[in-house]
């Protein structure tokens, strides 16, 4: 008798919306774990999943594995994203209302992911960039160099809470090791600032609780709690002893 097969397709890369939608797992078993990374990474529910047969699941789950293996945090200055090039926007060159809006939203680092990155990248107005290479994988390229020589060569369009809003909606899109290495890139900047203003006697508590949040929403941010989410060795083999002999794996 013929079996349904499952037919999946699997994203190219681990985006921000993939991300959000994979959640905490900590407080999960090791199978829904994998139940809720395959409704993140497919159009699947776990409705859907419950019904596959142990074997074709695992199968899946090896895919999404191997996508999240390459997911690898970096800090990228200058980057192309569906046709259009955008730059870092350095802390010494935001304005009080750019830095205001990112910190509401650093209150809550990972439900705001797409909108911190539509404040600290903007699409970039004047470049001189001849004399440094680009390294281009099929869905974004990203300029190689360090972000301090970098940070001289373009400028970015001024901020505007509508083309913020706008490329909040573009960025759900962008693989998670852009948004996530620009982030701590920002946040380890004003760990380092942070060092120097506790103890200045005049700063306001304000402004101490304010630099606070930074640290706390370094520690929230961690890919490797979302990607490190191998099987431990008795559950693959009491699920191998499940699996059905008809199917090669």
């Amino acid at each position: 008798m013929a079996k349904n097969k499952i037919q999946v397709s699997l994203p190219e890369y681990f985006s921000i919306s993939h991300y959000k939608k994979m959640g905490s797992l900590e407080h999960l078993d090791e199978v829904d774990k994998v139940i809720q990374t395959i409704t993140a990474m497919t159009e699947y529910t776990s409705e859907d999943v419950m019904t596959w047969k142990l074997d074709d699941m695992m199968k899946v789950f090896k895919g999404i594995e191997n996508i999240l293996g390459n997911v690898e945090e970096a800090f990228y200055p200058v980057f192309t994203f569906d046709g259009v090039q955008y730059g870092f926007q350095p802390l010494s060159k935001m304005s009080v209302g750019e830095y205001a809006d990112l910190e509401r939203r650093l209150k809550d680092p990972i439900a705001n992911l797409e909108e911190i990155c539509s404040i600290l990248y903007r699409r970039i107005t004047k470049e001189n960039f001849h004399d440094f290479p680009w390294k281009v994988k099929s869905y974004i390229r990203h300029l190689q160099g360090k972000p301090e020589q970098l940070f001289k060569l373009y400028d970015v369009e001024e901020y505007d809470s509508e083309l913020r809003d706008l490329r909040a909606d573009i960025f759900k899109e962008l693989p998670i090791e852009y948004a996530l290495g620009a982030l701590r890139f920002f946040l380890h900047f004003n760990l380092v600032l942070r060092a120097d203003i506790l103890t200045s006697s005049t700063q306001t508590e304000e402004t101490k609780m304010a630099l606070m949040l930074v640290e706390m929403a370094l520690n929230e941010l961690q890919l490797e709690t979302i990607t490190d989410i191998s099987l431990s060795s008795e559950t693959l083999t009491y699920l191998k002893s499940l699996q059905s002999p008809e199917i090669e794996e």
